[in-house]
């Protein structure tokens, strides 16, 4: 059993096991990450990678389920690790919490006799590359990040020339989305070089002054309104979404971002700007979204792959099918008190959970696209396999 530590002094949670993750797929063996602690406050997305099992995990995992397609799995504590896999080899990635100890970590891995190396992760001009003792680590490569984030060693073909370059506005900071939470902004380049489409991303703080986020909307093709576990950003994700509303400007929202979506038309059906999610203001008079544990047989935590139902004549089973399994991480639902009213008013929801209680997709029928999910179908994109979901996005704004 050999054990290569890989290690990465990054503040970034969107870089974390990236370089472990190509080295383990380039060695033919599995990666194992332990512990690590990241600044919240910072970069409040940076455990919001959820698995197919359901473990939440630092987001920048999702390169190696992209790299191996294979799942990130679980967090291990050490001893387990070297009790429990005694003839593997492993390669594990540090940040910078654990490089702090990592005197301790060879100690444990001493005792157990165990061959350990560590190589680092060392950003030059062109890019990144793993160094051992001085010596860059040849076999690996240089690697760097397209303008979508996702690593890469090679240039990708571009769009075909004379091809009209799209503005798709992020409803996110470039830090949150680079840094923090990585997989909406590859998931949209996924889909733009499978459509053979240039794509321009224009991020938008949602915290920015509303003329700001108006004047900006004004300019774009469509709307990507992402997850996200600040409820800070809500009120810019509302504000963006009764523009799109209002302009017929295609916007799809991936689970806050649907939260926020279903919230604009219940405020515009009720004429009331005090609905409001619970999770983003408590006291809100009217609550749009309202704990799962709320409803009887309901989790408190809904986490990892399960099955989205459609609604036959819906726009999403014209695009998914009748069922399809989508990534899930919320503990918020949809009101059941609006469902009713919500589907007289024009929004539909168009995908359920098994038991046809739980409110997945919406869509608004008198919207060219305004198409919301409750989990996350950008987890589970990749290069050669962009999520039919974002790709129907970035088609309908080329329609626009």
């Amino acid at each position: 059993m050999t054990l290569t530590f890989v290690a990465h002094n990054t503040p970034e949670p969107a870089l974390y096991g990236a370089m472990a993750s190509i080295l383990a797929c380039q060695r033919g063996v599995g990666l194992a990450h332990l512990s690590v602690n990241w600044n919240k406050q910072r970069y409040a997305d940076a455990c919001q990678h959820v698995t197919a099992e359901g473990e939440l995990v630092t987001s920048g995992l999702l390169w190696y389920e992209r790299f191996s397609g294979k799942s990130a799995g679980k967090v291990w504590l050490l001893d387990d690790l070297l009790s429990l896999h005694g003839s593997k080899d492993w390669v594990i990635p540090l940040g910078p919490s654990q490089l702090e100890s990592f005197t301790k970590l060879a100690r444990a891995v001493r005792d157990y006799s165990v061959d350990y190396q560590l190589v680092e992760v060392e950003r030059g001009v062109q890019g990144y590359q793993l160094r051992r003792g001085g010596s860059v680590q040849g076999g690996q490569g240089v690697w760097w990040r397209d303008s979508f984030g996702r690593f890469t060693t090679g240039h990708r073909t571009p769009p075909a020339l004379g091809s009209r370059r799209l503005r798709i506005a992020l409803i996110g900071t470039y830090s949150d989305q680079l840094g923090s939470y990585p997989a909406t902004l590859a998931a949209l380049g996924d889909a733009a070089e499978a459509l053979g489409t240039a794509v321009e991303t224009v991020f938008i703080p949602p915290r920015a002054p509303e003329n700001v986020l108006i004047s900006t909307l004004r300019d774009v093709d469509g709307v990507l309104m992402p997850g996200g576990s600040d409820m800070l950003n809500v009120a810019g994700q509302i504000r963006a979404a009764h523009y799109c509303l209002q302009h017929d400007l295609p916007v799809l929202g991936l689970c806050l971002g649907m939260q926020t979506m279903a919230t604009a038309v219940i405020q515009k059906m009720l004429g009331n700007t005090q609905a409001n999610l619970a999770e983003a203001d408590p006291l809100a008079p009217l609550k749009t979204f309202v704990p799962l544990e709320q409803t009887s047989g309901h989790p408190q935590h809904r986490l990892g792959d399960d099955v989205m139902k459609m609604r036959d004549d819906s726009q999403l089973a014209s695009l998914l099918g009748g069922e399809t399994t989508v990534r899930y991480n919320h503990r918020f639902q949809l009101n059941p008190q609006f469902k009713n009213n919500l589907q007289s008013y024009g929004l539909t929801v168009s995908g359920t959970d098994r038991s046809g209680t739980i409110a997945d997709a919406i869509e608004y029928a008198a919207h060219p696209f305004y198409v919301g999910v409750q989990g996350h179908p950008e987890l589970t994109s990749a290069p050669e396999r962009p999520h039919p979901l974002i790709s129907a996005f970035l088609k309908a704004a080329v329609k626009k």
